[in-house]
């Protein structure tokens, strides 16, 4: 939860109402029972991404009483599509959901009616630091010595709040917004209007899509598997104690048994009485679709009604994917 404090000893709190709280300059103590407008007019996609060829193969004409061999099956197509309208289909009419699926075999983007909407990220913010970290020092130089990668992993993981206040202030955070949004050509992306409150970026999902594809298909292998590795080790229980196993983590989608994920959650409460929950990441054998879910939802049911609400979405959303 968020609320106001003098401007150097604000903190926000990314999880529920029990969320720890770190006194560092730059996070804030919560409350309950303030209220915000939240961020963001529609915006449009900007550039959309290329389809990847489909495999095409003609088959050979037969000889003698030998069949001619099948051609190999080609990827099915709009299947995107139709995990999009799985999810907004399973969403109450109460939930206020924005839903985008890329299908990085076949290179199909699909919106949904709130995708190019801007939302604040709560602790999806901390993929977009850990990715100007790493391209940054791969870049430019930049200096990140190993106590800065396991507060990065902190950070990703565990979703620790302390950790990403340093990783916020040593490394510029608020900057870090900007620079990747002009990196892979972001188009609704912003900065906090307040620096100091890194649960306040504000990322559409759309561009939360392009941010994983250039995890997953651009960085190198290193840095990939340092980002996805730390975000697979994720507990179900978060470092400020939030149960986190929800959306593309609940046992459903990420179980035994089920496609398997890899993926960010955030959490956050509260503006105009609303929660924040969000889960976003890589679904299914080679992590073939990229989904982003994020949502406000009324805060009077409580967190737990939350967490099954985008449950019962990723559920649908990865049901249709087969």
């Amino acid at each position: 939860m968020i609320t106001r404090a003098p401007r150097r000893t604000r903190v926000i709190v990314i999880g529920c109402a029990l969320a720890l709280l770190f006194a560092v300059p730059i996070v804030a103590a919560s409350g309950l029972g303030h209220a915000r407008a939240t961020a963001g007019a529609q915006q449009r996609l900007a550039g959309p991404i290329a389809m990847a060829p489909v495999a095409q193969s003609a088959a050979e004409p037969g000889r003698g009483s030998q069949s001619a061999p099948a051609p190999p099956a080609s990827p099915r197509r709009e299947v995107a599509r139709a995990v999009v309208a799985a999810a907004e289909g399973a969403a109450a009419g109460t939930t206020e959901l924005a839903v985008a699926v890329l299908d990085r075999e076949t290179g199909e983007l699909a919106l949904g009616a709130r995708g190019a909407e801007p939302y604040y990220t709560a602790s999806l913010s901390k993929v977009v630091v850990a990715v100007d970290i790493l391209d940054r020092r791969r870049l430019e130089g930049l200096a990140v010595a190993d106590p800065d990668i396991a507060l990065l992993r902190r950070s990703l993981g565990p979703s620790d709040d302390g950790a990403m206040n340093t990783l916020w202030s040593r490394f510029d955070g608020v900057g870090a917004v900007g620079r990747v949004s002009s990196r892979l050509g972001l188009s609704g992306t912003a900065a906090p209007r307040d620096p100091s409150q890194w649960g306040e970026v504000s990322v559409p999902a759309a561009d939360t899509v392009k941010i994983w594809q250039h995890i997953l298909d651009e960085m190198p292998p290193a840095d990939r598997d340092l980002l996805v590795s730390a975000m697979d080790a994720a507990p179900p229980q978060a470092a400020d104690g939030f149960n986190q196993a929800y959306g593309l983590l609940a046992p459903a989608v990420d179980g035994p048994g089920a496609p398997g994920a890899v993926a960010k959650q955030g959490w956050m409460c509260c503006f105009a009485g609303k929660y924040y929950m969000h889960s976003t990441g890589a679904v299914g054998p080679d992590r073939r679709f990229v989904v982003a879910l994020l949502t406000r939802v009324p805060r009077a049911p409580g967190w737990e009604v939350s967490r099954q609400e985008l449950t019962r979405i990723a559920t649908a959303a990865t049901q249709a994917m087969a």
